[in-house]
């Protein structure tokens, strides 16, 4: 993330993108709508007419799979009206000539995209403005985006529209994605994943597991362990008593 989440609270737009805070981080939503109480405005976009959903200014119910044609027709609008900090621009950022010559195309404006999207061209139109009208828009966009098959390409163009804007580097604006669950990047970040000790240092470097043997003063496995994926298996098939699976710790 390129800000903090306190800094929600004091955003001017929120463009929120396949995430929906109040199932998946509550203390984030929290912050969005006390953000909303104290006049920010927030664009909604999602398949599905979440919490979030219900207290945007403007709803974007996209259709499922359409997500980089959406970004380009908010990029076309952006481009095409002159919505884009120059200064910004020039000072932080290369080959936006050639980017906005391709995305001027009139391939992806709203109204040429509205059949794929199923969106109101004139509701794209007004978010893009929306989005561009603040140097105080925060971007968020969570698993709607990323666990997909252009998840790459759309975090991309979710970043380009805060860059065109110059919505980026400063307090109470930038880019925002987020994990799936209640502290899944702190479990992580512990360890707690089959492959790494904390700090994500690699079980099958030798040098990384004899520093934690040190430190927690036992011997440890050479040996990655299983993934979730694997767990079934090692439950209802491993005949080796040894290496079963009898239970099972699962927090967050």
């Amino acid at each position: 993330m390129s800000y903090s989440v306190p800094e929600l609270e004091d955003a001017e737009v929120i463009f929120n993108m396949g995430y929906n805070a109040a199932t998946s981080h509550p203390l984030v939503a929290r912050r969005i709508v006390r953000a909303k109480k104290k006049g920010a405005k927030i664009i909604c976009v999602d398949p599905r007419k979440t919490e979030t959903a219900r207290i945007a200014d403007i709803f974007l119910q996209i259709k499922g799979g359409t997500n980089m044609l959406f970004l380009c027709s908010m990029a076309h609008v952006m481009v095409t009206e002159d919505l884009v900090d120059h200064e910004f621009i020039e000072a932080h950022t290369v080959g936006f000539e050639e980017y906005a010559r391709e995305i001027a195309d009139p391939k992806y404006a709203p109204e040429a995209v509205a059949e794929q999207t199923r969106l109101n061209p004139e509701d794209v139109r007004k978010a893009a403005r929306l989005f561009a009208s603040s140097k105080h828009t925060m971007t968020t966009w969570g698993m709607g985006v990323t666990q997909f098959s252009q998840g790459v390409e759309c975090v991309i163009g979710c970043s380009n529209l805060a860059l065109m804007t110059g919505n980026f580097g400063h307090y109470a604006t930038g880019v925002g994605p987020v994990r799936g669950q209640n502290n899944v990047q702190g479990t992580c970040d512990m360890g707690v994943l089959p492959n790494v000790y904390p700090g994500y240092q690699k079980v099958t470097d030798p040098e990384v597991r004899a520093k934690f043997e040190k430190a927690w003063g036992v011997k440890l496995s050479d040996k990655n362990g299983s993934p979730l994926t694997h767990v079934p298996d090692k439950v209802l098939r491993e005949s080796d008593s040894k290496k079963q699976i009898h239970g099972l710790l699962h927090y967050r």
